[in-house]
């Protein structure tokens, strides 16, 4: 069964790097792009378990994934968890949330080291991340 779809409008360079990008990988431009839009906005990267299956990614692909972040809500709500936790006031279905939250956010935390790990193998500046991170 077919997925709904909705029309996009992509700036021309973008499109043209995604072309490029879908040209080194026997790919569409439009695989490209839903691809990296998918990584994107993920609800979490768990579906790659394997951190080291990163070194078949594509450069592009390792800055999303260091670049990958839990939404405004997300962040809120591991917070409220935390907050209530350091206060001994979460009961046993928000303990488990917040351990599930703890191991998504460890294994983000994994998969963004070991992307910048290979983008640094690959000669790219990495101290520049660190710099914007701060």
């Amino acid at each position: 069964m077919e997925q709904p779809t909705k029309e996009l409008q992509v700036p021309a360079a973008i499109y043209e790097l995604a072309e490029e990008i879908a040209n080194e990988t026997n790919g569409t431009a439009e695989s490209v792009l839903v691809e990296g839009l998918a990584m994107l906005f993920s609800p979490a990267p768990e579906n790659l378990e394997d951190p080291d299956k990163l070194s078949g990614f594509s450069d592009e692909q390792l800055w999303m994934i260091v670049q990958q972040r839990l939404t405004p809500k997300q962040e809120s709500r591991v917070r409220e968890l935390a907050d209530r936790g350091n206060r001994g006031e979460l009961n046993n279905l928000e303990i488990t949330e917040i351990e599930s939250w703890v191991a998504r956010v460890d294994h983000q935390m994994l998969l963004r080291s070991r992307a910048l790990l290979l983008l640094k193998r690959r000669g790219h500046d990495i101290d520049q991340y660190f710099e914007t991170a701060i």
